[in-house]
């Protein structure tokens, strides 16, 4: 049996799932050139190839920093309750995977295998891997020059808080949930069930 969490790290570690699932807005990237790939909606991803492993490195250390700064910021709110951590969330996380990316030179964000937030269906390149629910990292490189990486979020027992059966998610997260993601998905999951993906995009260097 795992060891209970003490009340304010079960918020910051459930807090720490739902950040991961928010969604934040895409921006447009400049039409690829014409290839001799698999296409993929605007976007191809060039078959038989593969980052070298610094470029894979690169993502890898993009998708920590976002982790490590989305984490920092769920701290700081739990100052102010859980009620309102969950606000911040909705309201910076965004901003922060724009602020990351801009330090580390990619564009970066979070989808999930069923959505908390309906705008972040994920880029289109990885788009097959999601319908098909992937569950290992996934690294390519892309015609519009770029290379990228779809790594997976496995649920942990702790953010069974957030997005485990309805029935057993606490009522003040629920309501808060409820009010903030009236079409909330992302819920009736279990420990170890492939929650979503980090998707990462790097100029090619």
């Amino acid at each position: 049996m795992n060891r209970p969490l003490s009340p304010r790290s079960a918020w910051v570690a459930c807090l720490s799932a739902a950040v991961l699932s928010l969604g934040c807005q895409r921006d447009g990237v400049a039409p690829p050139a014409q290839s001799q790939s698999d296409v993929i909606g605007e976007v191809a991803i060039v078959a038989d190839s593969e980052p070298t492993e610094l470029q894979r490195t690169e993502l890898l250390a993009a998708k920590d920093a976002l982790f490590q700064q989305l984490s920092d910021k769920l701290r700081q709110a739990m100052s102010q309750g859980p009620a309102q951590a969950i606000v911040v969330c909705q309201q910076e996380a965004s901003k922060i995977a724009m602020a990351v990316g801009e330090e580390q030179g990619v564009e970066i964000g979070r989808v999930g295998v069923r959505l908390r937030n309906p705008s972040n269906t994920g880029p289109e390149w990885a788009a097959p891997m999601i319908a098909s629910q992937r569950d290992t990292p996934f690294f390519a490189n892309l015609s519009n020059g770029n290379v990228a990486a779809l790594l997976p979020i496995k649920l942990q027992p702790q953010c069974l808080m957030c997005h485990g059966p309805k029935e057993q998610i606490a009522p003040i997260i629920r309501d808060q949930l409820t009010k903030l993601y009236p079409d909330d998905e992302a819920t009736g999951f279990q420990e170890g069930e492939l929650r979503g993906w980090f998707w990462i995009e790097k100029p090619s260097s």
